[in-house]
């Protein structure tokens, strides 16, 4: 992995604000905008391999391969080079998306039996699809390349790096040649004189079933960390500040990791305790609310604002918070009958009028 690098990350606007576009975009011809697609991170090195955001090795070997096809259709990259991208498919749903990015091998024995037991029960998690389509790897999971970053110049500016990843990805899909399905492809970042055209293209992007979009300035450098909204060099676009009605049903307790359990430095340099669910116990504190919104959506809502002597109250007198509404922030579903996602209740945001 090369050394310092870190993937470039947008700001979050803040929660329960209306941003003022108008007057973060002053110049809107300044800006290079792009879909901002609901796909998995990828970054892909210049030796095959595929890392995801945190930097950790993708275990999908389809996806594996996919880095390798790229790289071997490529004219030598330099080591320093990291191509950025979202895996994606414009025929799947996030959740589906997700099952083929996490899952070692779809097509393998094992995962033919796991679906093969799961279909027809109430258990199978993919409606309207069956085994074969959960256990094949599919043409339409490409990925949508969106940024090109040498470590050994990583000031260049946006409005250059674009050029270079344009010109990376003609230059991949003229070797693979027309007969053969591209792994990657490149997602278009253009300019528009006025905010309006900006708000259009935001439209559109919703429309189509995405999340929003992606603007950095044209003159902007690679960041290896996150943006602040302060720097106005990069934001997005999308409908993370909605707020939605839902009623109690359970009062969730968050876990923390057992006496011993073993403890890693990821390759950003911090620590991280097991997930395992035997590396866990009960923390005596609440997690969140389980939610159902009318129409019956169930969801995990996380809380806001409640420190530790709130959670433990919480979670003791779970039975009088059970039946409530309330008020809770998220971002728009991606997908129509999805839930909101990254949803939180700021505490006191109760609904008793329901």
């Amino acid at each position: 992995m090369i050394a310092n690098f870190k993937p470039q990350l947008l700001p979050n606007n803040k929660a329960g604000e209306a941003p003022n576009w108008e007057e973060r975009l002053e110049h809107p011809e300044d800006w290079l905008v792009s879909t901002k697609l609901d796909g998995a991170r990828v970054e892909l090195f210049n030796d095959g391999s595929v890392k995801g955001r945190s930097l950790k090795s993708i275990p999908s070997v389809h996806i594996q391969e996919m880095g390798m096809d790229i790289i071997n259709n490529l004219p030598a990259l330099p080591s320093s080079v990291v191509i950025e991208a979202e895996f994606y498919s414009e025929h799947m749903n996030f959740a589906e998306l997700m099952h083929f990015f996490r899952s070692e091998d779809v097509t393998s024995e094992k995962s033919v039996a796991k679906y093969t037991k799961l279909w027809g029960t109430e258990k199978w998690p993919f409606p309207g699809r069956d085994v074969k389509w959960a256990t094949t790897w599919h043409d339409t999971l490409r990925f949508y390349a969106f940024d090109l970053v040498d470590m050994a110049a990583p000031y260049t500016a946006k409005e250059d790096r674009n050029m270079l990843l344009a010109n990376v990805v003609f230059e991949y899909i003229k070797a693979k040649g027309k007969h053969s399905v591209p792994k990657m492809v490149y997602i278009v970042q253009g300019t528009y004189e006025h905010i309006d055209a900006i708000y259009q293209a935001y439209d559109q992007s919703i429309m189509d079933g995405n999340e929003g979009l992606v603007l950095i300035h044209k003159q902007a450098a690679y960041k290896c960390g996150r943006h602040t909204l302060n720097s106005k060099l990069a934001f997005k676009i999308k409908d993370d500040n909605l707020e939605f009605d839902g009623q109690i049903v359970a009062v969730e307790e968050s876990t923390i990791a057992r006496e011993g359990a073993e403890k890693t430095i990821n390759e950003l340099g911090r620590s991280v305790t097991s997930k395992l669910q035997e590396d866990r116990v009960p923390s005596g504190m609440a997690k969140g609310f389980l939610v159902q919104m009318e129409g019956g959506i169930g969801l995990t809502v996380s809380l806001n604002g409640y420190d530790h002597s709130d959670r433990v109250d919480l979670l003791e007198n779970a039975s009088s918070y059970i039946g409530r509404w309330i008020k809770f922030t998220g971002m728009a579903p991606v997908k129509e009958g999805g839930c909101p996602r990254h949803s939180h209740f700021t505490k006191g945001n109760f609904r008793d009028d329901k």
